[in-house]
């Protein structure tokens, strides 16, 4: 036996374990210890520890859809921070202020309620909503009580949205106020909301049965049996370039985040200049 190649392999066994024990032996730093909780997520490490609002990662086409972006935007504090111009502009009553970065709080907008609304002046505009060439877009919160509005204004800026300016002002300011003015009153004065339905009022609904949109007509006492619940505190609005002027006619849709819930309701003015509810669709 060659003893002169046996002590070799010896030496390095015995380095191996020295290494294997000193490995078992050693503390991992903080930024190991979070490597080893993280998933990937769209080529993105996302740590097990972070809330699960901030787990949300913008698609890598998120700024294709303003849609797509906006809900981004209110679910990811991290993302919303990084697309906010700051210090950001903010008109309240038309005076101009600022907020600084490092007093943002972050705001989930309409992502915290069980329902938001569009408006549109013609069926044409539903379909806006699918341009991918906008440059500008207003999202506006109606707060029905306080007869408040707030409106966050977005600019697509070297193909990012971002947040540029938020403006706060009293309802009556707002260029849509007289709907607005109208749905608060539709929608909290059971007498009024009566006298202000057409009937009997054209009606569609898919029927999951025979997976066809079905038409016909209901009466207006039949309104609350088919009707979606009514938001009664505060109503969304978001401007892909409505414009509103001198229109007698609305569609307002509500819609739910968290499901495929849509209900969409016509109004237009008579001959009064009264606005009536003249169509529903669910």
């Amino acid at each position: 036996m060659n003893h002169n190649r046996i002590f070799p392999f010896f030496a390095l066994c015995l380095a191996l374990c020295a290494m294997i024990i000193s490995c078992k032996g050693k503390t991992e730093s903080p930024e190991e210890a979070v490597l080893t909780d993280t998933i990937l997520v769209e080529d993105t490490l996302v740590s097990d520890s972070i809330p699960q609002e901030e787990l949300i990662i913008p698609p890598k086409k998120a700024d294709e859809l303003f849609d797509d972006f906006a809900f981004a935007f209110m679910k990811n504090p991290n993302f919303q921070k990084e697309r906010i111009n700051f210090p950001l502009p903010h008109i309240v009553d038309n005076e101009r202020q600022h907020i600084e970065r490092k007093a943002w709080t972050f705001d989930k907008m309409y992502s915290s309620d069980e329902v938001y609304t569009l408006i549109f002046d013609n069926i044409k505009e539903e379909e806006m909503a699918k341009d991918t060439t906008l440059k500008s877009v207003t999202v506006e919160e109606i707060d029905i009580e306080t007869r408040r509005t707030k409106a966050y204004r977005f600019k697509r800026i070297d193909g990012e949205w971002r947040l540029t300016t938020l403006e706060e002002k009293d309802l009556g300011e707002s260029e849509n106020s007289e709907f607005y003015s109208f749905y608060q009153r539709f929608a909290t004065d059971s007498l009024y909301q009566r006298t202000h339905i057409t009937d009997p009022l054209p009606f569609s609904t898919y029927d999951d049965d025979i997976f066809e949109v079905v038409d016909g007509v209901i009466s207006a006492d039949q309104f609350l049996d088919f009707a979606p619940k009514l938001p009664k505190q505060r109503i969304t609005n978001i401007l892909y370039g409505q414009a509103f002027r001198n229109s007698k006619f609305r569609i307002l849709s509500i819609r739910a985040l968290s499901s495929g819930m849509e209900s969409n309701m016509q109004f237009r003015k008579n001959k009064e200049g009264e606005w009536m509810l003249t169509r529903l669709e669910n």
